[in-house]
């Protein structure tokens, strides 16, 4: 059986698309394995210099899969816990990953599937996407790190909102948010616009790009005093860099801004 997912590049960036149409995209346990496999397999990769994510057929992903959680569910806890664990170690892999990732959303994002679209470092979407963490319709908690990830986004009591009512919210609520950089007409212009931010992305240093973004994401956990001892070693790596030393050079010359 078909994990369900497909991989291209297009130049630098690396597209990792959940390819099963027929379930819009509903995640498996082995497509949360091949998802985290493909981002491992891209950050190893020195001609990747950037990751977008996304779904086939018009959606980004119905969340899990209910015929395969079903399966789990009839079996023991440990086989319950391993579900568990193998979509945490995609968003561990997501959230850690040197590489910048944006996630192209269109169609559904429901479940689990708006918390990988929450790991992602910036988030498209299409119009007619929808997002609903759908957790307590189906009698069950949220799950993929979303009760870690949501209230870091857009605070305490808008996270409890929406996984305690579990509505459904368009593409422009979710950017009045801040769940969402952008929103473009459609699926392809969406795709299209992620691919042309990871492309930005991948021509900045990779090793500047991939501290920062391990600083913004500890940035919630750290008290102020943390935070600037963080940044002081980290700035000290990134200082004897050769990009940042060529363009303190150049700035010196006046040859840039």
């Amino acid at each position: 059986m078909s994990a369900g997912i497909t991989v291209s590049d297009r130049g630098p960036v690396r597209i990792l698309s959940v390819d099963r149409p027929d379930r819009r995209n509903a995640l498996r346990t082995d497509t949360a394995e091949a998802l985290e496999l493909a981002l491992r397999a891209a950050a190893d990769d020195d001609a990747v210099r950037a990751v977008v994510l996304t779904g086939t057929g018009g959606h980004f992903s119905a969340g899990g899969d209910a015929g395969s959680i079903l399966e789990h569910i009839a079996e023991d806890d440990p086989a319950l816990l391993a579900l568990m664990r193998a979509f945490h170690r995609l968003v561990v892999e997501l959230w850690e990953s040197r590489l910048p990732v944006v996630a192209a959303v269109s169609g559904v994002a429901y479940g689990g599937a708006v918390n990988l679209a929450l790991a992602c470092d910036l988030v498209v979407a299409s119009e007619d996407a929808r997002f609903c963490q759908v957790f307590v319709r189906r009698g069950v908690v949220p799950d993929v790190g979303g009760a870690w990830l949501l209230p870091r986004l857009i605070g305490l009591q808008r996270a409890k909102e929406l996984m305690l009512l579990a509505p459904e919210i368009d593409a422009r609520h979710a950017e009045r948010l801040g769940l969402v950089n952008t929103v473009e007409p459609d699926a392809e212009a969406a795709l299209e616009r992620a691919v042309a931010l990871a492309e930005q992305l991948a021509a900045l240093p990779p090793f500047t790009v991939a501290l920062s973004k391990k600083l913004l994401n500890h940035s919630a956990d750290d008290d102020l005093r943390g935070s600037l001892e963080r940044e002081a070693v980290t700035q000290a790596a990134a200082l004897r860099s050769r990009p940042a030393v060529e363009g303190f050079e150049a700035f010196r010359k006046g040859t840039t801004r």
